[in-house]
């Protein structure tokens, strides 16, 4: 029985208790407050620090873009300039390549035609020293020729001619270009064995 009976608690004590637990859960939850608010301005601190790093670092990789774009630029237009140079030395080099190959064709002709006049002339000095001619005979390119002074038919200049034991000269048995200057004279021909 004596565990029945109510305990009175003075009302002011317990709203003094009552105020204080109000006073303290206020100031912790000030203080709780306190320090996520600190944490929140810490972090966006740091937040603004890092945007401002990251901001500075996309403007620098931008510039760095676009002067590697301005380089990039710069290479094709060196890059095409040198393309159309090669292509420009590459038909200067084919025209070139050509005009050797004319002019060593040329050289060969050239050439071919020293070694006949060689000959030619190692024949005239053999026919000078041992007189390979007959007399009244004329020695041109290593042939004895007999111009005739008198006008003739074919016929009789080819009778004629075999009667000397030769042949009669026709131009087309010499190219153009060999045939005696003296072989015309007054615009008329004459027999040549």
């Amino acid at each position: 029985g004596r565990w029945s009976q109510c305990w009175r608690v003075p009302v002011r004590l317990l709203a003094a208790a009552l105020l204080l637990l109000l006073l303290l859960a206020t100031v912790a939850l000030g203080a709780c407050y306190w320090q996520v608010t600190r944490s929140l301005q810490d972090t966006s601190r740091e937040h603004a620090a890092e945007q401002g790093r990251l901001s500075q670092e996309v403007i620098a990789r931008e510039q760095s873009l676009e002067q590697t774009r301005l380089e990039l630029a710069g290479a094709r237009a060196e890059l095409q300039r040198a393309w159309q140079e090669g292509n420009s030395s590459q038909l200067e080099l084919e025209s070139r390549d050509a005009e050797l190959e004319r002019a060593r064709q040329k050289l060969a002709l050239l050439e071919k035609e020293l070694r006949a006049s060689e000959i030619n002339m190692s024949s005239l000095r053999a026919c000078v020293n041992t007189d390979c001619c007959p007399s009244g005979w004329v020695l041109y390119r290593s042939k004895c020729l007999f111009i005739s002074v008198e006008k003739k038919t074919w016929w009789s200049s080819q009778i004629d001619c075999r009667g000397k034991s030769a042949h009669l000269l026709v131009q087309g048995d010499w190219p153009s270009w060999t045939v005696p200057h003296f072989v015309q004279a007054n615009g008329a021909m004459y027999w040549i064995g």
